[in-house]
């Protein structure tokens, strides 16, 4: 016959972590059967007198994940003064490590969390930039964090690639195309862009390595090419506040840093305008 047992999860975060080593140790007891009750985020010493006082009608067992040191000292008194199973997952490990390495945890709750939400966010970034290569993406481009536009081969996607990926920000690119009038949004939307200039010459370098075996044409030649840089700059000019970035002799690191910077600048300016307000 199985036995049923309740176990009380207590944690200052979600509570996922002692949930999964829990239910990790007792699925190797085929005689159990666990009704999981989970509190998370505690934060007073009033909430765990009150599990206690759950556990203890029930005989349960209390399995905690907390970082506060007052809670896990009260916890400890709770558990000699009922006699009741109280579990420490975190407590013992973070001691060892702690000795071991001469070193003080953090002591702050919810930590694995905010990693995991960042992971979900960098995701989510490199999703937005790859629907919004080579100027797809369009209906969408207000919730960029970047706009970055340019003639073919002047390393947009891989510098939006780096950026998203490095910087956890979502960005689009948009070609500039001689003729080809650009999404009227890139004018009026409240959001960092960045136009990339580079030399002719480097330009048809790099498109003729491209297209090394594709015979001529057009795309490598040096006239049609100077047409299409003055063109990109005429539409560069007409975009108030657009940051011009050379190529030519950068790599896309140095780019990346170049716009990053720009960022932080105007983060500051807009703080400073905040601070007189």
């Amino acid at each position: 016959m199985k036995r049923k047992v309740h176990v009380f999860i207590v944690s200052d975060a979600t509570g996922m972590t002692a949930e999964m080593v829990i239910s990790a140790v007792l699925v190797q007891f085929k005689e159990i059967v666990p009704v999981f009750k989970k509190f998370p985020y505690i934060r007073t010493t009033d909430q765990i007198r009150e599990i206690f006082a759950q556990a203890v009608a029930v005989q349960g067992i209390v399995v905690y994940s907390l970082l506060s040191q007052e809670l896990r000292s009260l916890i400890r008194r709770e558990k000699r003064r009922l006699n009741i199973i109280a579990i420490d997952v975190l407590g013992p490990l973070l001691e060892r490590l702690g000795k071991m390495w001469n070193l003080i945890p953090a002591f702050n709750p919810g930590l694995l969390k905010r990693v995991g939400e960042e992971s979900i966010r960098l995701a989510e970034s490199i999703d937005f930039t790859l629907k919004h290569d080579d100027g797809q993406g369009v209906d969408t481009l207000e919730n960029a964090d970047l706009i970055m536009l340019g003639v073919s081969r002047t390393s947009k996607t891989p510098t939006s690639l780096y950026l998203s990926c490095n910087n956890n920000l979502k960005v689009a690119n948009i070609p500039i195309i001689e003729g080809i009038k650009p999404p009227d949004k890139i004018y009026t939307l409240n959001v960092q862009r960045v136009g990339l200039t580079i030399s002719p010459d480097r330009l048809a370098f790099i498109r003729e390595r491209r297209l090394k075996y594709a015979g001529a044409t057009d795309y490598t030649d040096i006239t049609y090419i100077k047409r299409e840089l003055e063109y990109s700059r005429r539409i560069f000019n007409g975009i108030k506040g657009l940051q011009q970035i050379d190529v030519t002799n950068s790599s896309i690191e140095e780019v990346a840093n170049r716009i990053m910077e720009s960022r932080q600048e105007s983060a500051n300016i807009n703080k400073q305008r905040r601070s007189f307000v």
